[in-house]
């Protein structure tokens, strides 16, 4: 995958982790948008400079396993941990 796809596809991504976030931080969680966010990462998991993001994203996803009171706020960690690692991506690349 050349520079520029990657960086539109990342984009892509931060775009449904921010919509994600955002449904979480009203504490409503939406599976679809997790899942929305799997099938993104089909293609760019396959990029070694996008390994951090797959952890992540499986991280985003455990955390949504159990409920519990904190589970809408260590969500809200990961995507920003992970809206993080797409733009040190991107700023590598742009």
């Amino acid at each position: 995958m050349n520079d520029q796809d990657l960086v539109r596809q990342l984009r892509q991504l931060r775009r449904t982790v921010v919509m994600l976030e955002t449904e979480l931080r009203n504490e409503h969680l939406d599976v679809e948008l997790i899942a929305e966010m799997d099938k993104q990462l089909d293609s760019l998991g396959l990029d070694p400079r996008c390994a951090g993001q797959r952890d992540l994203v499986d991280r985003l996803r455990e955390s949504t396993l159990t409920p519990r009171p904190e589970l809408f706020r260590d969500a809200v960690r990961v995507c920003e941990k992970l809206k993080d690692a797409i733009e040190e991506v991107v700023g590598r690349l742009g």
